[in-house]
């Protein structure tokens, strides 16, 4: 273990429980699917009614949002919002499912945690689009952030697994184009080796809950097509990563994707990037989906919410709620 890392230790029996079932019940599942094109459409359908069971509060106001031309949508909750400050989100799902409406579990408690207005970006996926289609929607929407007002030291971008991947990417091209970069980065659970050749897509892939190898290369294949895995806007650990902002990864123990996370850490301190690295033992991929269910998951998601808070004071950021931030039940946020 990499003694610059966080470690928590489980201690929840419902963190116990879901790992058990997923490794169980449905892993052996997801790993006898044939994937093809039409798995995938079916797969993007299925994924987003099964997590749309998962409840969003009450107060959290949703709004359609369309910026830079790419569609998604608005999360504002709590009272303590900050109204110039911005979770940019980009969902997970390996590149071929998942969506905002996957992932309000997660982006609601975000904005609470944040105090921030979080943009959950509804990105082109495959099989109908591939690299770099996600990127060049990314980009799009932050660009459209700053040219509305939003100063980059009160923008985070935050995303799970393949999200962690294109939030990661996002700023390598924003870097290249001569942008400011955001305050922070929060990266969930990141697939950042497409090549698949971290040491823990071996070494873990009994322990792993969740997401079977197969289904990495797969995807792989699908996402890069034409392109190489390799190169760094595709497979970020192998990227230079000087000049980003500060990064915060979060990754369970037993996840097929750990080394990717740790070797990003280790790339991103040598490059003088400031990290913090978390790794939640035995916590499934993406777990903090589960915030309200799992104690864990509730405890990282507070972590997340006490690092943007220090890395947009930091960065130079708004500090201070406005009036006009202020959210009461059923009214409309400022977007």
């Amino acid at each position: 273990m990499n003694t610059e890392a966080q470690f928590f230790k489980a201690f929840s029996w419902q963190g116990r429980a879901v790992a058990t079932a997923l490794r169980r019940f449905v892993k052996p599942v997801v790993a006898r699917v044939p994937f093809t094109p039409r798995v995938m459409k079916f797969s993007q359908l299925g994924f987003d009614t099964v997590t749309l069971a998962l409840p969003v509060h009450q107060d959290v106001h949703i709004a359609p949002a369309d910026i830079g031309g790419v569609p998604g949508e608005w999360l504002v909750t709590g009272r303590q919002v900050i109204s110039g400050r911005v979770v940019l989100y980009l969902h997970g799902g390996g590149y071929f499912f998942g969506s905002p409406r996957s992932h309000r579990s997660l982006t609601w408690r975000l904005s609470r945690a944040c105090r921030a207005k979080v943009l959950a970006l509804d990105y082109r996926q495959p099989p109908d689009w591939h690299y770099p289609a996600p990127l060049d929607d990314a980009v799009a929407a932050y660009r459209a952030l700053l040219s509305r007002g939003y100063r980059s030291e009160n923008i985070i971008i935050a995303g799970d697994s393949a999200g962690g991947n294109l939030s990661l990417v996002t700023m390598l091209r924003l870097r290249e184009l001569g942008l400011p970069l955001p305050a922070a980065s929060v990266l969930i659970s990141p697939w950042c080796d497409l090549t698949c050749s971290g040491d823990s897509v071996r070494e873990n892939e009994a322990q792993e809950p969740m997401i079977p190898v197969n289904a990495l290369r797969f995807i792989s294949a699908s996402y890069s097509r034409g392109s190489d895995p390799g190169s760094a806007l595709i497979s970020p650990v192998f990227a230079d990563l000087a000049g980003l902002p500060p990064l915060m990864i979060q990754v369970g123990s037993t996840e097929v994707l750990f080394s990717d996370a740790e070797r990003l850490a280790a790339s991103a301190r040598k490059a003088g990037v400031p990290v913090t690295m978390q790794v939640w033992e035995n916590m499934i991929h993406v777990f903090q989906a589960l915030a309200g269910w799992v104690p864990e998951s509730s405890l990282a998601v507070k972590e997340i919410g006490a690092f943007v808070e220090q890395s947009v004071r930091e960065a130079g950021g708004e500090q201070q709620l406005r009036q006009r931030a202020q959210l009461v039940r059923g009214a409309p946020a400022r977007l």
